[in-house]
């Protein structure tokens, strides 16, 4: 960008006209890594609106850096399952305290010592005897896809139940992976035994249990985003969808605007 228009946008931002300083600032935000050293500049000025802009910028920015970073963790195949569970979560309920929703997360484990989960078995036994419930599938509150509110009201989706079960059985040294089949997502150890949250924690062998798609963190991560999304959209609560969507969609091959409804996106409704 020349120096000239960057002159004439950080001018614009002393303007009397809301929406003039506001697209002034949309501007100057698009320039992305290079308006850090502005703003930064821009927050020493001696003009009480300047330095309120350039703190509303500096706030956005780490929004979207924030936003970006979580993005590329649902790419990444070995993303950290709770930390990206977490992520989400404050996604949703986004005043929240980080620390609260990993103190929740610390008590729930410390309490399943109680049960010594190193096996499917035991796994399944402690998370019926704790009251863990599947949801509905028809039911898409976004309660039932974040952690904290899922491991506090005992009530989430079938692969929410399954991770968290995954999770839980990890820290007392079980291995195996989360598995989607005809029955719903399970939780499968070595021997082809399946733990099933929306049968009441059955647990059965299940044969040719190679033959299922194994579920990766960052599948299970996006299916996690995505179903909040849908939430979010179906409660009309369109700026968490445009956060979350702007997420899942792959930089350059789609557009978020394009689905949702004006004014946040492109779909004004004297057009539909």
């Amino acid at each position: 960008m020349k120096n000239n228009k960057l002159k004439s946008l950080l001018k614009l931002l002393e303007d009397e006209d809301s929406h003039t300083s506001t697209q002034a600032m949309a501007e100057l935000l698009s320039m992305d890594k290079k308006i850090n050293s502005v703003i930064s500049v821009l927050q020493e000025s001696s003009t009480g609106k300047i330095r309120r802009h350039a703190h509303q910028m500096q706030a956005v920015k780490k929004y979207r850096d924030k936003r970006t970073s979580f993005a590329a963790k649902l790419e990444n195949s070995d993303t950290d399952l709770l930390e990206g569970f977490v992520e989400i979560h404050l996604q949703w309920f986004d005043q929240d305290d980080i620390g609260e929703v990993y103190k929740s997360w610390g008590k729930f484990l410390s309490s399943t010592s109680e049960w010594q989960p190193d096996s499917l078995k035991k796994i399944g036994k402690m998370m019926k005897d704790m009251g863990y419930q599947t949801s509905d599938a028809e039911e898409i509150f976004p309660e039932y896809f974040c952690i904290g509110a899922v491991i506090d009201e005992k009530h989430g989706a079938d692969f929410m139940l399954c991770s968290i079960a995954k999770l839980a059985g990890e820290f007392h040294g079980f291995k195996g992976k989360i598995v989607h089949t005809p029955l719903g997502f399970g939780l499968c150890d070595s021997e082809g035994q399946m733990l099933f949250p929306s049968k009441d924690w059955m647990t059965c062998i299940v044969k040719n249990h190679s033959k299922f798609e194994t579920w990766t963190n960052s599948m299970i991560l996006r299916q996690t985003a995505s179903m909040i999304f849908l939430s979010s959209m179906t409660m009309q609560n369109f700026r968490y969808a445009y956060s979350i969507g702007k997420c899942l969609i792959d930089s350059g091959k789609d557009d978020i605007a394009k689905i949702l409804p004006f004014p946040f996106g492109e779909c004004h409704p004297n057009k539909i």
